[in-house]
């Protein structure tokens, strides 16, 4: 599919963008963990998360919000499509669960 396509692209774009292009350095080390572009490749969902931020990540993803006309600008130089889709930041908490998990069950096994 075509918007599996962009989306793979935009993914390895922003890794990019944000290692070496964009710096914010209250938001730590950000990682783009998915990207879903609708079928008309007008919108994409970008779900981030953050490894040693300085700030919370809900304040680390307001700056990344904030600046996303300054990366769309770097993604448009970066991306061989004909219409650049509107990027929508979204916080991946992924991460997160999935270490409560993990505490919850050693707590279990502690228990015994």
């Amino acid at each position: 599919m075509r918007s599996e396509r962009v989306g793979d692209e935009l993914r390895s774009v922003l890794a990019n963008i944000f290692i070496a292009g964009l710096h914010i350095p209250e938001a730590g080390l950000i990682t783009v963990t998915r990207v879903k572009v609708s079928d008309d490749i007008k919108i994409a969902k970008i779900y981030i998360s953050f490894l040693k931020n300085k700030i919370s990540s809900k304040k680390s993803l307001q700056l990344i919000i904030d600046k996303r006309k300054t990366i769309r600008h770097f993604v448009s130089g970066k991306i061989n499509v004909k219409y650049i889709p509107e990027l929508r930041f979204y916080y991946d908490d992924t991460f997160e669960n999935a270490e409560k998990i993990d505490k919850l069950i050693n707590k279990i096994h502690n228990n015994d």
